[in-house]
Formats: structure tokens, C-alpha cells, sequence
């Protein structure tokens, strides 16, 4: 343990908690948005070849998104408001991004229907890309806090806890905005709702770090146009963080490959169940599991490391998604999900970990933007490249989708093993700059 990290104070359940409000509020949005909102958006305008309009518009909204959140990174190390190097961030993107998340209730119904209705796809993309815009201005100032306000050895069950309200936001997206979303004279309600829900996460967040959120020296304060000119430049360069964060890459890939689909494959798999029927099952199963796999595993990876909870995770995933393709079973085709669910638990929180304990203190904002790329880019990706693929929307090119996601966990979990040893890793966290 290095002495900056010893120098922070032991913090309580109800602060850990506290302090991850924001990530339920953004990831309530991300999933909601994505996953349920604006597949259903699209399919009021959009008659042809929907499944490849939302990929584009989520390949394109996430680049913006991942941007910015390298940027709100980079920007807050050096931020010297009275209010802290993060908060400030974490405060603009919440209260800016409501009001452009529910933009397109504009157009679904009241006086302005009629009028906006003709550029309805415009206004869509309009408010993806700004939610993608400012829930990550939140969110890429968040991930430094597990470095600049969490004692290393509670790392793996501050990001646990994280990772459940994570998944909690993501269970309450599913579920409440499916709810809602049946009568489509509520999908305006559901939009205003999880903007609303954001923009209370990120106040409350803001209001338990106070005080412990400490700002930059004046001395180095930076412009946006300088952060944006050494976005990819280090001071200090950590070879294995970068291998650890193209393995988790890979097994994001295989995560994200059917998250903005699963309505249409559900539809085409399973076309006897009821689809909002099948999405409430087998999102709230995957996400309870995934929720109590996370904490778990943060708690455990405090005690017998972090490593080999999450190479173990990424093999069977691996197997889990290949036997989910498989099966033409309801019952075992959510048994093969529930698996994958609790072999995530270890991504999502040991991952966000290993990563802060990794992360040079100065740069933390940074190197936890860099993290950030497994999953920002992987979205973007995976819902271009699965959109493309499932153009034609039947049983063999669900199946390729399947396979595909099972080999990126394969190579991710190979990569891991062979670039991120558990040496390297010692010496590493061992030799970390007093």
C-alpha cells in the first residue's frame, strides 16, 4: 500500500455508498436510453432497416460520449474551484443533461406534435448525443474519486458497491421504463423521469463528497484546448494498465453486442413470450445476479486480490454466452444468462479496481478516462458492428452475434492472463511514486 493511499482515511458504508449516487443516476439513463427508449423512439419514425439506424446513432452518440469523458477527466486534475477538482463536473452534467434527455417528448405528444413530428429523427439525435454528452462530463469526473477519496484496501468494495447501484439504476431503467413504456402515451413521462432521477443522483453525490473533494493547486489549472492537445499524453506510463484495459475491452465487446438489440432478438428467438414479458425476466434475473456477483467480488478482491476473480470471469463468460446462443429453451436460455450475470459480477467491480490501484495519483483523472475506453469505445463499437450484422434480423445472424461475443470474452481472458501478470501487478502497486 503506497503512502498517498494510506494518508486517506477509512471510509464508512453510508459514504461508499454515497458517493456512487451518480453512477446509478447515469447508468438508469444508459440503460434505459439505449436498451428501451430509443429503439422505441426510432420505431416512430423509422419503418426500414430501424436495427441499423440505432446502431449508428449509438456508434456516433457513444464516440461523443467517450470523448468527453476522457476530456471531463483530463480537465478536472486540474480543476481549482472552491467546490473541488470533481464535483463541479459532476454537478454540470446532471442539471444540463435532464432537459436534453427529454427532448423528444416534445414530439410525442401535445401542442408541438404536430409540428415536430416531421423532424423527429433529428430531435432523437439531438438528445442521445446530448445525454451521451453530459452524463459523461458526470461520469469521467466520477471513476478518479475511487483514487483521490478511497483507501487502497477498500478499492474493490467501494467499486463493488458502485457496481450494484449501477446495476439497481439499470433494474429500475428496465423495469420502470418498460412499465411505462407498454402505454406509449408514457414513454414522455418515462424520458422526463430518468432525467430527472440523473439530475437528483449527481446533487446528492455532490453532497457526500463535499469536503472530501479537494481542488487542484491554482498553480495547475489548464485550458480546454490544452487538455484536448494532450489527451493521450502521460507523465508517468504504466504498460500494464493500457493490457489491462484492451483485455476488458474485449470482454466489453462481448457485453454491449446485443445490449441495444435484445428487444428486436427476443422478438425473433422467443416469439411466443410476450417481449416486454421476456425483457422484464431476463433483465431483472441478469441484473439482481450481476448486482450480488459485483459486491461479492469487490469484497473478496480486497482480501485474495483482484486478478484471478477477473480472468476466471472472462472464460466463463465466455461459455456462458456460447450456450445462451445455443438454446432455443426459454428457461435455460435465462439459466445460461443468469451464469454470464454472476461471471460479469467480477468485471464490473474488480476491473474498477485493479485499475485506481494501478492509476498514477496526479493523473488519476486521466488513467480512469483511459479505463473508461473499455467500455465507452466497446459500446460504440458493438452497436455499429452488431447493427451492420443484424440488418437481416433472424435466428443464424442472432446466433453469429453470440458466437462473435464469446470469442471476444475468449481473447479478452487470453490477453489478460498472458499481459497482466500477477508480478508485473505487484511491482507496480509496490513501486507506486510516495
Amino acid at each position: 500500500m503506497t503512502e498517498a493511499s494510506m494518508n486517506v482515511p477509512k471510509r464508512s458504508i453510508g459514504f461508499l455508498l454515497g458517493m456512487s449516487t451518480l453512477m446509478l443516476g447515469a447508468n438508469l439513463v444508459w440503460t434505459a436510453y439505449n436498451s428501451i427508449l430509443l429503439p422505441t423512439l426510432v420505431e416512430t419514425v423509422v419503418t426500414k432497416n430501424k436495427g441499423l439506424v440505432v446502431g449508428l446513432i449509438i456508434f456516433f452518440g457513444t464516440l461523443i460520449g467517450i470523448f468527453m469523458s476522457l476530456l471531463s477527466g483530463i480537465l478536472s486534475d486540474h480543476t481549482a474551484s472552491r467546490w473541488g477538482k470533481r464535483t463541479p463536473a459532476i454537478l454540470i452534467g446532471a442539471l444540463i443533461g435532464m432537459p436534453l434527455i427529454g427532448l423528444p417528448a416534445l414530439f410525442l405528444s401535445g401542442p408541438w406534435r404536430g409540428v415536430l413530428l416531421p423532424v423527429a429523427l433529428p430531435i432523437i439525435i439531438i438528445s442521445f448525443c446530448g445525454m451521451q454528452f453530459f452524463t459523461n462530463v458526470g461520469n469521467g469526473a466520477w471513476w478518479p474519486l475511487l483514487v483521490d477519496v478511497v483507501p487502497e484496501n477498500q478499492r474493490g468494495l467501494a467499486s463493488g458497491l458502485q457496481g450494484g447501484l449501477t446495476l439497481i439504476g439499470a433494474a429500475i431503467g428496465i423495469e420502470l421504463v418498460s412499465a411505462l413504456n407498454k402505454n406509449g402515451h408514457y414513454t414522455s413521462l418515462a424520458l422526463w423521469l430518468v432525467g430527472g432521477i440523473f439530475a437528483l443522483s449527481g446533487i446528492a453525490n455532490a453532497l457526500v463528497i463535499r469536503g472530501k473533494d479537494l481542488p487542484a493547486q491554482s498553480s495547475q489549472r489548464i485550458s480546454p484546448w490544452r487538455a484536448m492537445r494532450d489527451m493521450f499524453k502521460v507523465r508517468t506510463r504504466v504498460a500494464v494498465f493500457f493490457w489491462l484495459v484492451l483485455a476488458v475491452f474485449l470482454a466489453y465487446m462481448g457485453l454491449n453486442s446485443l445490449q441495444s438489440f435484445a428487444r428486436y432478438f427476443l422478438e425473433v428467438y422467443f416469439p411466443k413470450i410476450n417481449v416486454d414479458t421476456a425483457y422484464a425476466i431476463m433483465g431483472g434475473i441478469s441484473l439482481v445476479v450481476t448486482m450480488l456477483a459485483a459486491v461479492g467480488a469487490g469484497i473478496l478482491s480486497d482480501r485474495i486480490g483482484r486478478r484471478r476473480l477477473i480472468l476466471w470471469a472472462m472464460f466463463l463468460c465466455a461459455a456462458a454466452t456460447l450456450g445462451m446462443g445455443l438454446t432455443s429453451n426459454f428457461v435455460l436460455f435465462l439459466v445460461m444468462a443468469a451464469i454470464r450475470s454472476a461471471a460479469t459480477g467480477p468485471i464490473f467491480a474488480s476491473v474498477p479496481a485493479l485499475a485506481s490501484d494501478l492509476a498514477p495519483k496526479d493523473e488519476a483523472g486521466q488513467y480512469m478516462a483511459y479505463n473508461n475506453l473499455s467500455t465507452g469505445v466497446s459500446g460504440a463499437l458493438a452497436g455499429l458492428i452488431f447493427g451492420v450484422i443484424l440488418i437481416t434480423m433472424d435466428r443464424s445472424t442472432f446466433m453469429l452475434v453470440f458466437i462473435i461475443s464469446a470469442i471476444m470474452f475468449l481473447l479478452g481472458g487470453i490477453l489478460f492472463m498472458i499481459k497482466v501478470p500477477q508480478k508485473e501487478l505487484d511491482v507496480r502497486i509496490t513501486d507506486q511514486p510516495k
